[in-house]
């Protein structure tokens, strides 16, 4: 998988493999006289091992090295993971993971082994991975690292940014926009609607050292968060005047009334 220092890269090469192994696995996994079990099986586990690669890029966005001294050492335990390389990594989900990965959505695989299930494998695995970089403990500790290091810092304004512009790219350049991404980006707007109204769940006993505890309603997260949808709200109603596609209208008017739904903070829940 990665036994170097660059997740970006290692994971590059990674796919390049998956997307080498794909075509063939109907040669590879089936005989005369057989069923498409051994096909259904080693599919599922290159999907498997494309989510590992995605799994080791995003755990560096707002990421913290630990490295392990004694007193007589010199130099920090701890240390953010450069605010360039958090960046290049959202850059890298945005390219492989949120823009649609057609190349697994093989049809003479797909026709072998289901009936139905394409569409909501691509968004069920999408939106794991977006929920997870719009983790609380993970936007908790970017906002550490901003108070801690200024300018240096990768921040949760401009995190939220690129995400934002690479998961709706199609309002900026007016391209058609396809169900998976669709199905996407009503996920995304649905997280952050989820931490517009809801606090962070307890922390199971003995995960206190793996998860960074915040009070989300007094942070950052919340005002950042509803500035994000702010500005999607307009930017939707500018595409809303450009497109001509009656189904694109729709998804569009959607969005908005599921922007204005995530607003009314009055109903956020607390957590028990």
């Amino acid at each position: 998988e990665d036994l170097g220092d660059d997740a970006i890269k290692a994971s590059e090469y990674g796919i390049k493999n998956l997307k080498r192994i794909i075509p063939e696995l109907m040669e590879w996994t089936t005989e005369d006289g057989e069923t498409y079990d051994e096909l259904e099986y080693m599919y599922a586990q290159v999907l498997g091992q494309f989510r590992r690669y995605m799994g080791h890029v995003a755990t560096n966005i707002g990421g913290v090295y630990q490295y392990y001294k004694t007193s007589d050492q010199k130099g920090a335990v701890y240390s953010h993971v450069n605010k360039n390389y958090q960046k290049a990594c959202i850059a890298f989900l945005n390219q492989h993971l949120f823009e649609t990965p057609y190349w697994m959505i093989n049809k003479d695989i797909l026709n072998k082994i289901e009936y139905a299930g394409t569409t909501n494998r691509i968004r069920s695995m999408q939106s794991s991975y977006l929920n997870r970089v719009l983790d609380f403990g993970r936007m908790a500790r970017i906002i550490e690292n901003e108070a801690l290091n200024g300018s240096n810092a990768y921040s949760l304004t401009e995190m939220m940014s690129d995400l934002k512009d690479g998961i709706w790219a199609e309002l900026k350049n007016n391209k058609s926009i396809d169900v998976y991404r669709r199905n996407l980006q009503k996920s995304y707007i649905s997280r952050l609607a989820y931490i517009m109204k809801n606090e962070q769940s307890s922390i199971p006993a003995g995960w206190g050292d793996y998860i960074t505890k915040i009070k989300v309603d007094v942070s950052d997260i919340r005002s950042v968060t509803m500035g994000t949808l702010l500005d999607l709200k307009k930017e939707l109603k500018k595409g809303l005047k450009k497109s001509s596609d009656k189904g694109i209208k729709s998804h569009f008017n959607y969005c908005i009334a599921m922007i204005d739904e995530a607003m009314k903070v009055d109903e956020v829940k607390k957590s028990s």
